[in-house]
């Protein structure tokens, strides 16, 4: 009797913790990994901003759990392509187009297409935030003044270290104008999303919810080439498995997901991130003991589908 031979489908990483990123070894993977590095330059000294992370590169999606040190971050720089930050600790003070916005924890900063901007950490800590952009250009971009002397400071750090500190509340009140943007709104707050009259906005907001097998709610942030979504899936909540033509990122900032992704179990720890490619039949619901939080960065070819 012959023997038939069983070959066995490759197993795909879908799953990545930022905190390992730089240990993966080589292997089938859904998403190309970098090690976790400095993002502007091989140095401080010769980048353009103290940002550090590791970055996924999907096919239309690229981003990192990126961190700042507090009273430093970026020099006045540009991308051809647009940036969301969603911050997950600490405030980030910004210049974006002339006017200073300020974005705290839970909140989605957007950076529009070739905007001159800057990005710090305020005083108070340090900085962490899930940096989203398309693929049409990297995760940095070249400073403004074309020099690459190392990164931008607040008074009392780096090399402005003997100019008198603010706090993260003065700075704040100083601002003397919506934190938010004035002109054009800038800073997304997903308990508060209600627009004000007369200011801009570069991207469409949607509500997300209730979701149709959980209950959960969130919004959808629609920009010139991604759906940034800010969900909550309560705990207990049932799992519902789908394909999106889409390409996806979904990151965990508090709780925990379980699901399968392609027919495997997976599951996404805090700050965790999951690639799910176009096409690739998936479904999340709540893992842990509690509520999760979750970042979904989805490729906006298409409708965005929860």
């Amino acid at each position: 009797m012959a023997m038939t031979e069983i070959i066995q489908k490759p197993r795909v990483q879908y799953v990545y913790d930022f905190a390992t990123l730089e240990k993966i070894p080589e292997g089938a993977t859904s998403a190309q990994v970098a090690a976790k590095r400095l993002l502007s330059g091989p140095s401080l000294a010769t980048g353009k901003s103290s940002t550090v992370g590791a970055v996924l590169t999907g096919s239309r999606i690229i981003l990192t759990l990126g961190t700042q040190a507090r009273g430093s971050g970026a020099k006045p720089h540009t991308h051809p392509n647009e940036q969301f930050n969603y911050i997950l600790q600490g405030t980030m003070v910004n210049e974006i187009e002339g006017e200073v916005v300020f974005a705290g924890p839970g909140t989605l900063l957007h950076t529009p297409t070739a905007a001159a901007h800057t990005g710090l950490a305020c005083p108070d800590e340090d900085l962490i935030f899930l940096a989203m952009k398309d693929t049409r250009s990297g995760i940095v971009g070249p400073p403004v003044d074309g020099q690459y002397t190392g990164p931008n400071y607040l008074p009392g750090f780096g090399t402005r270290a003997d100019e008198p500190m603010q706090t993260t509340a003065r700075m704040l009140a100083e601002a003397g104008h919506d934190a938010a943007g004035k002109k054009t709104r800038y800073v997304f707050d997903f308990a508060n999303l209600a627009e004000r009259p007369g200011r801009i906005s570069r991207v469409k907001v949607t509500p997300a919810g209730p979701l149709p097998w959980s209950g959960g709610a969130g919004a959808v942030v629609t920009g010139e080439l991604l759906h940034i979504a800010v969900l909550k899936y309560p705990h207990g909540g049932a799992l519902s498995v789908n394909a999106s033509p889409a390409e996806r990122f979904v990151f965990v900032a508090a709780g925990a997901l379980r699901g399968e992704i392609d027919g495997q179990p997976v599951t996404i720890g805090p700050r965790s991130i999951a690639h799910v490619p176009s096409g690739i039949r998936h479904g999340f619901a709540a893992g842990g003991d509690g509520n999760a939080v979750v970042v979904v960065a989805q490729d906006n070819r298409f409708e965005f589908i929860a």
